[in-house]
This record gives C-alpha cells, structure tokens and sequence, in this order.
C-alpha cells in the first residue's frame, strides 16, 4: 500500500483504521507464512488467462493470525520532517521498540505515524517495514513523511451569547521540534471591544492528547445597554488537558485582574458596590464529552459538559462555583428531531461579585427574553446572580418543497430562573416559613416562553427565525415577544 496517511485531527482519538493508506510492508507476511518472497520480474512466468488466475489465487488464499509471529524493530529512521528533536523522538517511539509480534509493530508504528500527523508536524507519512538484514526475526521501520506547515495565518467572524466578532489569528507550529504550538488571537466584537489571547501548548510523553497549555489574554468588554459598565480583565493561566474516549478533562489555575469601569451616569447602588479592582486567584476543573453529529444542529448524540471553580488562593476574592450542561439529541425518521437541554449552575461565598455571577435570557439562552433579561436587577442594571437553572425542548421539522436539510422548521418551549442567594434574592431577611417558600417560588415558577420559526444550518453557525411568545415572566424580567433572530453555535 503507498500513499499519504490521513490521521485523525487532534480533537480525536487516534484510530489505526484510519491509518491504513500509508502503509508499506514488503516481504514481511510472506515471511509470516514461510513462504519465499515473490521471484524477480525476469524470472516470473509469462502472465496467465484471467479464469487461470483467479482460480490460482483463490487455491493460495491463506489466513495468517500476526499476532502470534514473533518480530521486533531493530532500526528505525524518518525522512521529510525539517525539525525534529531527539527527546520526543524516543518518547514517541518507545511503544513501537517494545512490540513483541508483527501485529504489535504495525499497531504501534501507526499509532507513532498518527501522532506526528495530529500534531501537525507532518502533513501525510507514508510508514515502510520490511524485514533486517542484520538480525533474523528483526523488522526496520522508516517514515516518509511530508513535512507540516510551520507558520498558519487566518481570519474570521465568531458569533454568539448575542455578539459577532471579528478575529485575526496567527499560529507557528512545532517550535522546539517537539510538537509545540503558540497561537495569538485579536478580535475586536459589537460587545467585546477589544481583545488579546496568546497560547503556548507542548504534547506530554509526545502525545496530542494530553498537552499543557499557558495563556496569556486581555479583553475589554462593553455591557451597555444591559447594565451601566464596562469591564476589563486581564489573565493569566496554566491547564492540563487530557484526552480519553469517555470525553476531554481538563485541570487548570488562573490569576485574573477584574477591573469593573466606566460607569453609567444612572448606574445603580449594587453595580457602584462591585466597581473598582479585584484580583481572583483560582483552580478549576472542567469534562466536555461530545458525541453529537453537529456542533450546531444535531441530528443525534449527547453532549455534556460539567465544570468547577475554587477562587482564594491568594487574591482578594473568595467562592466556589460550579454548573453544568446536558444535550441530547434523537432521530424520530423522516426528517424529524427532538432536543433536549438542561444547564444549571450555583455560585457561593461571604460576598459575590458581577464579574462571577451568571446571567440568563437572550436568542441563545432562554428565547423570547431580552439579553440578560431573567434575573435580578437594580434599577435598570442586570447584575446577575448566584443560581440559575434553565431547561429547553425542540422538534425540527422538515419543511414542505424544500429539498434542502439544512433548513427546518422549528418549533420550541424554554423556561429558566435567576437568582441572588444574599438578602436581596433568597437569603431575604425572615423566619424559615418564608425563605422556604422563596426557593420554593424560585424552583417551581421560572419564566417561561414558547414559540415557532425556522432554523437554518450554515457550515460555520446557527441561524434562527422565531416568533416568540414569553407566557411567565417575573416583574424584573424583560420579555420580548414578536420576531426574534439569533445566531450562535450554542443554544438553549
């Protein structure tokens, strides 16, 4: 077999099966069978009648199990690839000098070829093993490989939480030889009015899917007309991430300098106690699993996400949070879907700030309300809260003479709640009797709407038409019933 190897991404497990295009391995079977390698081309018989032929091969058809010939590599060597650094070479070979059997060598040496593709250092390898000529039972391995792009330079528009942004981004690609990565990133969005990330990410043991990561970020975010402030942060950040089968973990610490600015001129008492400095020193803890078709319209699979946050190491805050996401997705035949989705989350500590709080409403939130239009408010400021809880149902629909489907029809239900746990939410001042029936309130009447419109799924985002219908709203809620447009890749 000759060709390039095509390899998983590095947002995937390796799967040997999908490295079977590059694979070379000579005479190594017919050794297996005990059989002498083919005769030179002078020295084969004239070519036989097709009928002759095949009646030939069928006779010699033999089922070789690989797996128990003994083999091991004795000389490995790579060609194509400009940089390569000698530590991470002998961790990435080190399973495939370990093989005992001829089926462990070509498991491991794809697994090797696989890694190099996923981390980008090689663009397509092309493995060759054929028997030594220096040791009997010895295999000699060699990668051709294509060497990968050192420098990646692209644009584009993200969209989402009721914000477009535009971004430049700039990547170098094994920059030590070893597989590492730094990446920076400057967008500038309607809401985020400036931002900075820079990424530096190096594989662990020269494999793609654990990496540690440094970052780097600044952004300056603008939250009017919602609430009468702007923000600025500055970050910095250290993670482990790992991936298995069952999903992606990731373990991470963050020093984050909050600044809460620019106030309004009509910005409220509670938005005037949060202004100022902050310093949140914190370790978190973060599972993604995702087995959906689509990142923005499934069809079918689940996705969960579950995540923990631990700030007062060191820093002039002090809570712990902790909220989660649950999807699921499931064909009903011909053309029809139903979702599901539940995401909920709790904030506690002596005294919260705006800049951790959550906040919930808008066209990919809960529908038919405005941005950060369920919660608690201050005057006219949104200022979050330490409790929300929201939960939503869909069914696409295919739509009559429309042969695409990519648009459907769209039919949904969503409810959610807000919350502060101190005296101005939960905690209100009062005998037990009564801070029982405000979670009771809390958990068995969220704001609700309902609603009907199309759904469109372009390769980068999700675009929705709906015509929503808020039928339970609080008095501090803002509702927005009529024709509402959103475009994201997350939706409630």
């Amino acid at each position: 077999m000759s060709g390039g190897m095509e390899t998983p991404g590095s947002g995937a497990p390796l799967d040997a099966g999908d490295l079977d295009s590059g694979f070379s391995t000579r005479g190594i079977f017919s050794e297996a069978m005990g059989v002498a390698p083919s005769p030179p081309a002078q020295s084969r018989q004239p070519p036989r009648r097709p009928a002759q032929q095949q009646q030939q091969q069928q006779q010699r058809t033999v089922t070789v199990d690989i797996s128990k010939h003994g083999a091991h590599i004795n000389r490995f060597s790579i060609s194509g690839i400009s940089r390569i650094r000698r530590g991470f070479l002998s961790d990435l070979l080190e399973p495939v000098f370990q093989s005992q059997t001829i089926k462990e060598a070509v498991d491991e040496t794809r697994e090797a070829a696989g890694k190099l593709r996923a981390l980008g250092m090689a663009k397509a390898v092309l493995v060759e093993m054929d028997r030594s000529g220096e040791k009997e039972g010895a295999l000699d391995v060699h990668f051709h490989c294509q060497d990968g792009s050192r420098y990646i330079i692209k644009t584009g528009v993200d969209v989402g939480d009721s914000e477009g942004t535009a971004s430049v981004t700039g990547r170098v690609n094994n920059i030590w030889g070893g597989g590492e990565s730094f990446e920076a990133n400057y967008s500038r969005g309607s809401k985020t009015q400036a931002a900075f990330q820079g990424t530096l990410s190096a594989p662990l043991d020269a494999d793609p899917r654990k990496r540690l990561e440094a970052t780097a970020n600044q952004a300056i975010v603008a939250n009017r007309p919602y609430s009468s402030h702007d923000e600025l942060r500055r970050t910095l950040g250290v993670a482990y991430k790992h991936e298995t089968f069952g999903g992606m973990h990731e373990l991470g610490y963050s020093l984050s300098w909050r600044d809460i600015c620019n106030l309004g001129t009509h910005a409220s008492p509670s938005l005037r106690r949060d202004a100022g400095h902050s310093l949140k020193s914190s370790v978190g803890y973060t599972f993604l699993r995702d087995s959906r078709d689509s990142a923005t319209v499934p069809t079918c699979g689940s996705y969960a996400r579950v995540g923990a946050e631990f700030a007062g190491i060191g820093g002039d805050v002090q809570f712990g949070k902790s909220h989660f996401e649950v999807q699921s997705n499931e064909s009903l035949g011909r053309g029809y879907v139903l979702s599901s989705s539940v995401h909920g989350g709790l904030l506690w500590g002596a005294r919260t700030s705006i800049s951790d709080r959550f906040f919930l409403g808008g066209n990919t939130s809960v529908r038919g309300f405005e941005h950060r239009g369920i919660g608690p408010r201050d005057g006219e400021d949104s200022i979050g809260g330490d409790v929300f809880y929201a939960a939503g149902v869909s069914l696409l629909t295919p739509l009559p003479y429309v042969k695409t489907d990519a648009l459907k029809g769209h039919l949904w239900a969503n409810a959610g709640q807000c919350a502060l746990l101190d005296s101005r939410g939960l905690g209100k001042p009062g005998s037990s009797p009564g801070m029982t029936g405000e979670v009771l309130r809390f958990l068995t009447s969220p704001s609700a709407s309902v609603g009907l419109g199309l759904v469109y799924r372009h390769s980068l985002v999700r675009v929705e038409l709906s015509c929503c219908l808020p039928i339970v709203a609080t008095t501090t809620d803002r509702p927005k019933p009529g024709m509402n447009f959103g475009l994201g890749f997350q939706f409630l």
